[in-house]
């Protein structure tokens, strides 16, 4: 039996693993401890726990035991990595990914650069990790604007991608501690500090090409993805093709994207970004020299399995599916194909990661919808991971039919025990400027405020936080489960919602809840007043828009999900909106309400303190960075609520923090 083992964890694993199978591989798992629960452990033919996903030397002495044909790195952790590539071939086992010899031409962001230039292609300026070494930091602002670079700058890491590593500049002096950060932080995700500092651009658009290399200096791409919508340079939703890419843009691209191939003989599935300024002029960004997390837009558009073809050519065969590498370019893509990232993070409280259990999971299904995740109902999403749930992409004959299946599916989706960014992406979906194809990699961070606006009217919030309605569903949660529920409550309109102004023939406009055990229905003929707040019609999603116009039936109906989250907590998922509300019937003992000390300074979650950069009797002032917290691979700054004396550290650098919690205290003013 040919054995292919897995170096990853989550949604890329099982995504792995599925064409390993199709291959018909037997299929490893590389795993810790600490992922004990991952769905991807228990569908895998064989486990093989090491100490880390970074530990090299280990991942691949486990795969040599086992007698692995293939290794698969996925994205991320040590796929980017030219020793341990190395090392995996000199063990006798095929590194499903380029040679080490590519790795380090093109992997590292800084040699990238050279090659671009080498080949002809426009490249942004930059002051270099050795440039930066070799001078005082004093001198760093002087060196770069002798080549044209001034403030704000970009502070990036040499390798590794999603975000990590990376800070915008505004200030010049900030820039040694921007770049102090950036090697912190990208040294924990890839195990490779080297920053450097380039141009960076404002509000361009982000777009990358596919491309296949066959080792040898032929190879085809793809066509491009655009990745503009980002947060802290972390993409949100990705698409394929671009909606301003013309036939012209795209083939200077993709040539000047095989230029870098042929030039490295490079071989495998590979990305080549781009920045388009202002003017549509492109810019080379980096090379990502493994598959990249939006894989599916392009899978999608163009009907190829990009994993199995990584697969072939690992055993010296060239895809057929990818056509003759000589041609160059596939053709034309065939519809449209968005991706979104589900991740546990909190849009609407500074996107702070939010680890917990799924108490409640279900993915969403239809024509043109597939979801690739990395958990499972019963699970949960631990802090000591990358924050993602699960990728949801939606295919459509033009972007308009993706978009509107885009939206459908998120609001489907269905995740209750932690928070979740789906609301934040639904509105997205929906936004007046993403489907005109407005975009570009700062117009999230323009628009937060109405991104992070409520998708239902707030007569049908201010109805599900009323007590009667909370008291009904408590109800309707302890009778879950019996063979036939029934009805599970019946109440007015006027105790449930005062602000319905029922009349008075109370008995006409009663909510009728039924259902269990987490799939409830809400039934009346009070329905529609409880719909018609007001909600601009663009921000509708499609359940209220049903709702709406199954209010005016005999018997309307709205559905919804819901469970107990634990002490005196209900979930309720309506929508594409997750509430989090106190269940009023609760026989749990509840903690006694105390006001926090007014010197609390409070760590907001889970994690790891990376610095502690405070003692006791130091003079802090409001906003002051105190701590380093990292969580979910994410670095976050706990600064001082206001000025004042330290008077106690309550913990140290290193120390694992369960939960938020008082990590100094400010003596009182």
């Amino acid at each position: 039996m040919r054995r292919l083992l897995i170096a990853n964890r989550g949604e890329i694993a099982r995504r792995i693993l599925r064409a390993g199978r199709a291959r018909g591989y037997e299929v490893g798992v590389v795993s810790t401890p600490a992922d004990a629960g991952s769905p991807v452990r228990r569908e895998a033919d064989a486990v093989l726990e090491v100490g880390g996903f970074l530990d090299g030397p280990a991942i691949v002495e486990a795969a040599r035991n086992w007698g692995a044909r293939l290794l698969h790195p996925g994205y991320g952790y040590l796929s980017e990595n030219a020793a341990f590539a190395r090392a995996v071939e000199e063990a006798g086992i095929r590194f499903v990914g380029p040679t080490p010899e590519s790795m380090l031409a093109l992997g590292g962001k800084e040699a990238a650069k050279a090659v671009a230039r080498a080949c002809g292609v426009p490249v942004l300026e930059a002051l270099l990790s050795w440039e930066l070494a070799a001078l005082p930091s004093g001198e760093w602002v002087d060196a770069l604007a002798a080549r044209g670079i001034r403030a704000p700058f970009l502070v990036k890491a040499s390798g590794g991608g999603g975000g990590r590593g990376m800070r915008v500049v505004e200030d010049p002096a900030a820039l040694p501690e921007a770049l102090r950060r950036a090697s912190l932080e990208a040294q924990a995700s890839f195990g490779d500090g080297t920053v450097f500092v380039e141009r960076y651009l404002v509000s361009p658009r982000h777009l990358e090409i596919q491309v296949f290399g066959d080792g040898r200096g032929g190879g085809v791409f793809l066509g491009e993805r655009e990745c503009s919508l980002q947060r802290r340079h972390q993409k949100v939703l990705e698409e394929a093709p671009s909606s301003v890419a013309d036939p012209a843009l795209r083939e200077a691209m993709g040539r000047a994207a095989l230029a870098l191939v042929r030039h490295t003989a490079y071989r495998g599935a590979g990305t080549v970004e781009f920045l388009l300024d202002a003017a549509g002029a492109f810019h080379f960004l980096e090379v990502n020299t493994r598959l990249q997390v939006e894989h599916p837009v392009t899978e999608g558009v163009y009907g190829v399995d990009l994993v199995l073809a990584q697969l072939d050519l690992a055993e010296g065969v060239w895809p057929g599916a990818l056509g003759d590498p000589a041609a160059s370019a596939l053709p034309e893509p065939a519809g449209v194909a968005l991706e979104a990232r589900v991740l546990a993070e909190d849009p609407r409280n500074g996107f702070l990661p939010t680890p917990g259990p799924l108490k409640v999971y279900v993915e969403p299904e239809g024509p043109g919808i597939r979801v690739d995740s990395g958990v499972a109902q019963g699970g949960s999403v631990d802090p000591g991971f990358d924050s993602m749930i699960a990728k949801v992409v939606a295919w459509g004959p033009d972007r308009a039919a993706a978009a509107a299946r885009l939206s459908e599916a998120l609001e489907a989706f269905t995740v209750l025990g932690c928070v979740t960014n789906l609301p934040f992406l639904q509105a997205v979906a929906r936004s007046g400027d993403f489907l005109a194809g407005r975009e570009s990699t700062s117009w999230i961070q323009e628009h937060l405020a109405e991104l992070n606006g409520p998708l239902m009217p707030e007569s049908c919030l201010a109805f599900f936080r009323s007590r009667a309605f909370r008291e009904a569903l408590s109800l309707a949660l302890r009778g879950a489960g019996a063979p036939a529920p029934g009805p599970a409550a019946r109440f007015m309109a006027q105790a449930a919602c005062p602000g319905l102004r029922v009349g008075a023939a109370l008995e006409k406009e009663a909510f009728h809840l039924e259902g269990g055990p987490v799939q409830f229905t809400l039934r009346g003929p009070a329905l529609r007043r409880m719909l018609e707040g007001p909600v601009l019609p663009g921000e509708r999603g499609p359940a209220l828009a049903r709702a709406l116009a199954a209010a005016g039936e005999t018997d309307p109906a709205l559905p919804f999900r819901a469970c107990r989250l634990g002490g005196a907590a209900l979930g309720v998922a309506v929508f594409g909106e997750t509430l989090t509300l106190e269940d009023p019937s609760a026989d749990l003992p509840r903690p006694r309400a105390e006001a926090p000390a007014g010197g609390d300074v409070a760590a907001p979650m889970a994690g790891r303190i990376l610095e502690c950069l405070v003692a006791p009797g130091d003079e802090v002032e409001q906003g002051q960075v105190m701590f380093v917290l990292e969580s979910m691979k994410m670095q976050f700054e706990i600064t001082a609520p206001r000025a004042g004396t330290v008077a106690e550290v309550c913990v140290e650098a290193g120390e694992i923090l369960q939960g938020p919690e008082t990590v100094a205290v400010l003596a009182k003013a």
